[in-house]
């Protein structure tokens, strides 16, 4: 069990590190042996990335007032932390190719240059070239003619532009099915108020009948009264004048 001294020392030198706003790719290593984690580990090294295993409590005390802090809901179960601060997509390959390769490796997520990535987003980064193939195609299109040279320039830029369209078509599906859902229950709220006031609207107008037919009922029964009334006085007025 680690000391309180050596925790500290954890929880600062992350903090460090994350103020730096390097890349950073979270997975679940549940399942994995210790071989497959050290070949993983080793994997990563060569793409310039560090993966450890570090407690989540601590992880989220260094990530306070971070980039990474948005992470947190993430840093549940067994989880492995990879720091990248040079090659975000060399990294993203060997995640991507090692999750086929052993399925108990479940990448969670990510910040990439100081946006927060899932999955899908890691898999389209994965596709682009990485820095030391985009250095070798551009060496050796320096070697050949010109033509060639603009045609491998043109070729990376094209591979770029599909990945990063395709991280955008991720993200605009989510929001819009996301404003889909707030315009039904906003239909839903609007029906649900306007089948209310129709109700109020109903009770009152019977309300107002109610009281009209009253009304009626009592200037029939008062025009009634008066009718007798004065029925009454002429018999009287009659048998007067008979008398």
């Amino acid at each position: 069990m680690l000391s309180k001294a050596a925790k500290n020392d954890i929880v600062k030198q992350y903090s460090e590190v994350f103020k730096a706003n390097p890349s950073v790719v979270l997975v679940e290593y549940k399942g994995l042996t210790v071989t497959e984690l050290e070949g993983l580990r080793s994997n990563l090294k060569d793409a310039d990335t560090q993966l450890n295993v570090v407690k989540n409590t601590l992880l989220k005390i260094a990530a306070k007032d971070t980039t990474i802090e948005q992470l947190s809901d993430l840093l549940i179960g067994p989880t492995a932390i990879a720091v990248c601060e040079s090659d975000p997509a060399a990294a993203a390959k060997v995640f991507v190719k090692t999750a086929k390769d052993m399925p108990s490796l479940v990448i969670k997520g990510g910040v990439v240059e100081g946006t927060v990535v899932g999955v899908d987003e890691i898999t389209a980064l994965s596709k682009l070239p990485s820095r030391q193939e985009m250095m070798a195609q551009l060496l050796g299109a320096l070697s050949s003619p010109m033509s060639n040279l603009l045609g491998a320039l043109t070729q990376m830029q094209t591979k770029l532009l599909y990945a990063l369209e395709a991280v955008k078509d991720t993200k605009e599906q989510g929001k819009a099915e996301s404003t889909e859902e707030v315009v039904v229950e906003s239909k839903d709220q609007a029906s649900a108020q306007t089948k209310e006031e129709s109700k109020e609207e109903t009770a009152v107008e019977s309300k107002q009948e109610t009281k009209a037919e009253s009304a009626e009922e009592a200037a029939a029964e008062e025009s009634k009264e008066e009718n007798n009334t004065e029925s009454t006085e002429e018999v009287k007025e009659e048998s007067k004048e008979e008398s």
